[in-house]
């Protein structure tokens, strides 16, 4: 799949059929996410910080009951669907991209190393893949195979737990939107988006809300 395809593709097709609302949400803060390291599929598990942000959000979300949830494979995905009250399945496509060598590394240490790459990723990262790791185009089609298998429930309200970069990018796939500015789709901490079906696709209700956290609690790492 190439970058102009991501682009152009009309991503209507890829619309659940029988979903009524999905809440998605980022898990909660780790010790890495404290100390800048950049995080992808190492299992990090929730910190302190991390369980308050969730219960916060678990309060935030009591106004619904949910009929299925679901969370990446990663443990801190799982914690916070746990968290906000629910026994996930896991989905192994909700899993966050494999950032490869940059795992690890903060974000100064990163730009020193792969300062060129680095720039283009955040700019427009279409056919680009992290250095040891996934490409954009293969979590792209990730996003869209979580689009899939959401048809295949019968209906209502699904809660679903997962990280930063898939989150951004799912959101993208189901309202429309193109590769290229997908980072800068909000998505802190133990923040929920919902999105709702309507009769001409999905539209996106609420993005990286953190009304539920206080300000000292608030972080986008």
């Amino acid at each position: 799949m190439t970058g102009r395809f991501l682009r152009e593709a009309p991503l209507s097709r890829c619309y659940p059929a029988d979903v009524d609302t999905l809440v998605l949400v980022r898990h909660g803060a780790t010790v890495w996410n404290a100390s800048g390291y950049c995080q992808g599929h190492k299992n990090v598990a929730l910190s302190d910080v991390g369980q308050r942000q969730v219960e916060l959000l678990r309060d935030r979300l009591a106004e619904y009951s949910f009929d299925k949830a679901f969370a990446s494979p990663l443990l801190r995905a799982q914690q916070t669907a746990q968290g906000i009250g629910y026994e996930p399945e896991v989905l192994p496509d909700l899993i966050e991209i494999d950032r490869g060598h940059w795992e690890g590394h903060d974000g100064a240490e990163i730009k020193r190393r792969w300062g060129k790459l680095h720039k283009q990723w955040y700019d427009d990262p279409a056919g680009l893949g992290m250095p040891g790791g996934e490409s954009f185009d293969d979590l792209w089609v990730r996003a869209e195979q979580v689009v899939r298998r959401l048809q295949e429930e019968p209906g209502g309200t699904i809660l679903a737990a997962a990280h930063k970069a898939l989150n951004r990018v799912l959101i993208a796939v189901m309202t429309g939107l193109p590769s290229k500015g997908v980072w800068q789709i909000p998505q802190p901490q133990a923040s929920c988006n919902v999105l709702v079906r309507t009769d001409t696709g999905w539209k996106a209700t609420l993005v990286g809300d953190v009304a539920h956290l206080p300000p000292e609690l608030r972080s986008s790492s």
